[in-house]
């Protein structure tokens, strides 16, 4: 039997689109771009050219049960499912979400089927999508892509939790994109940065440079920022301000333009769904990419039904929207991208030199003027080409690079820990230190001990992704109770501002980050010694340690006793 050829797809599962590239790892080189999508439900591979696709979902029901339209299949009149990435992080949505998605509703939603979850319609559109590549290059490529073997990697936004992360690889894996385990994931920000310093490089940046990524799309804006160790000929990059985001991408100004029709319109004689979606049309396709912040640019949206009305500025089935009322949409929702990119410019370690905007909002001319009006002068803002792609196509560069030597090599060198991450230790008592209320007597050391949170990363730490963080962990426990089988550790993460010390004890500020559990080998077990204690009893004494690697967006966490390895920990994140 020939030997499998393995080939490399990227998946930019965005919030409001879809984008996929692939590539051979024997031909690292050569990358493409999967731009024909299918436009009806007969099965067809192609009918539209573009370099992403919608990410909605729909759902049609034969006998009872449904069945997946999704993209550009569903019909323009049809309900469907948007924004349901989202769904996989509610948490962290709440968290985060400006004031901004709070005040706007989002008209356009649809309530979840029955049948549906943000998990099972995540996975319903994954596997959808996946399906019409697999399709389509089988047409392309005939039966070369028989001998084919695919390894994937999906971007997530930078903010996204542990648990959230972790939801969208088991959705992966339930699509049929393999195990759990071997899918990839890398923040969406940072395959953005990759690509757009892997490109030409019209900007001049050099090493030493510090260069401020802006990802803004259109449910999320993220950012981040690289100091360029090395251009050439390895792509170097180190960290040099904790990621952020938020929900304040394009769609918000749907919602506010959306918002202001209503509340001109709603109440007329001859308003109905279709004066609505007439002028919302026009505003996504013309007003919401052309509009500059040019106060004397005045747009005219169809309002059919409403009666004229010079009062209203309606005249012949037309509504007259002033330039002032544009910038009064537009400028919340830019003022949310100028505050991210503010506190990146302050946090950064180094002086940042340019700002890069990439993302189908980026392509905006009035974010981008407003960010360039509001920031320090001395900081160039630039527009990279491919701006809409660039998160799949780095993603896909990225993964290439770790697979084989023939792709150009890229290195992060350090990322910047967005929080602290701790567990809870036992320590002998201090009275200078401690909280008296909290002291207890250890049986085993027969002193006073008292529980205190280790933190072994502290936000801002700066976090090697090729070196382990050690953190050393110990237990004891009575033989009576028998030999250690099973280790149960709770992980917590805090998210203060930056000037507060993270707290000493577990308190209701602290969030659980994840548990690991690990089961020890009959041999380990063996291993662990038998002490007696101050309380005159014998007591197993554990003592081990967990070896954390910490990548652009997962974590991997091994066992070690003895100065072995004992295999990897599973990691629950809660």
């Amino acid at each position: 039997m020939a030997p499998k050829i393995q080939a490399i797809l990227a998946l930019d599962f965005g919030t409001t689109y879809s984008g996929v590239a692939w590539a051979q790892v024997s031909n690292p080189s050569s990358h493409y771009l999967i731009n024909e999508w299918p436009v009806n439900m007969s099965g067809s591979i192609g009918g539209m050219t573009s370099e992403k696709v919608p990410t909605e979902i729909a759902f049609t029901y034969e006998r009872g049960s449904p069945n997946t339209v999704w993209g550009f299949q569903i019909p323009e009149v049809m309900p469907r499912l948007q924004w349901f990435k989202l769904g996989l992080d509610p948490d962290q949505k709440a968290h985060i979400m400006p004031a901004l998605a709070i005040q706007h509703k989002d008209w356009r939603k649809m309530d979840y089927p029955h049948h549906a979850t943000p998990e099972t319609v995540t996975t319903d559109y994954l596997r959808a999508l996946t399906q019409h590549v697999h399709k389509l290059l089988k047409a392309q490529l005939g039966v070369a892509f028989d001998s084919m073997s695919f390894s994937y990697v999906i971007t997530v936004p930078a903010m996204w939790s542990e648990k959230a992360k972790a939801e969208l690889r088991k959705c992966a894996e339930n699509a049929g994109l393999g195990d759990c385990s071997s899918i990839c994931i890398i923040s969406e920000p940072e395959a953005a940065a990759i690509h757009a310093l892997r490109a030409s490089n019209p900007t001049n940046l050099q090493a030493g440079d510090t260069v401020l990524l802006i990802d803004a799309g259109g449910g999320t804006v993220d950012l981040i920022t690289f100091t360029i160790e090395q251009r050439l000929p390895i792509l170097k990059l180190r960290e040099s301000a904790a990621g952020t985001g938020a929900y304040c991408g394009s769609t918000y100004l749907n919602r506010r333009f959306e918002d202001f029709i209503r509340q001109r319109l709603e109440s007329c004689s001859g308003w109905d769904q279709d004066t609505l979606e007439q002028a919302m049309m026009r505003f996504e396709a013309c007003a919401k990419r052309t509009f500059t912040g040019d106060t004397s640019d005045d747009f005219h949206f169809p309002v059919p039904g409403i009666p004229d009305d010079e009062g209203l500025h309606v005249r012949r089935g037309f509504l007259r929207v002033t330039g002032e009322e544009m910038r009064e949409i537009f400028v919340p929702v830019l003022d949310v991208t100028v505050q991210l990119a503010l506190h990146q410019i302050r946090s950064s370690k180094s002086p940042v030199k340019t700002v890069l905007i990439v993302g189908g909002f980026g392509q905006n001319q009035f974010l981008r003027q407003h960010v360039r009006d509001n920031i320090p002068s001395s900081v160039t803002v630039l527009a990279p080409p491919d701006g809409w792609t660039a998160v799949v196509k780095g993603a896909l560069a990225k993964m290439l690079s770790s697979c084989t030597s023939l792709a150009p090599q890229i290195s992060i060198q350090t990322r910047v820990a967005r929080k602290h991450y701790g567990f809870q230790i036992k320590v002998p008592f201090n009275p200078l230190q401690h909280d008296e209320s909290r002291k207890y007597v250890d049986p085993f050391y027969g002193q006073f001990y008292i529980l205190v949170m280790n933190w072994f990363i502290r936000k801002g730490d700066e976090i090697d992704e090729t070196r382990p963080i050690i953190t050393r962990w110990w237990k004891q426990q009575l033989k009576s109770q028998g030999r250690p089988t099973t280790i149960q550790v709770s992980f917590y993460e805090y998210d203060g501002p930056d000037d507060v010390e993270a707290p000493l004890y577990l308190n209701d500020d602290l969030r659980m980050h994840a548990r690991l559990d690990t089961t020890f080998d009959p041999t380990l077990r063996l291993k662990i010694p038998l002490q007696r204690g101050r309380d005159g009893n014998d007591h197993y004494n554990t003592s081990f340690e967990f070896h954390a690697h910490y990548f652009s967006a997962h974590c991997q966490v091994s066992l070690w006793f003895e100065g072995q390895h004992h295999g990897a920990v599973q990691i629950t994140y809660v």
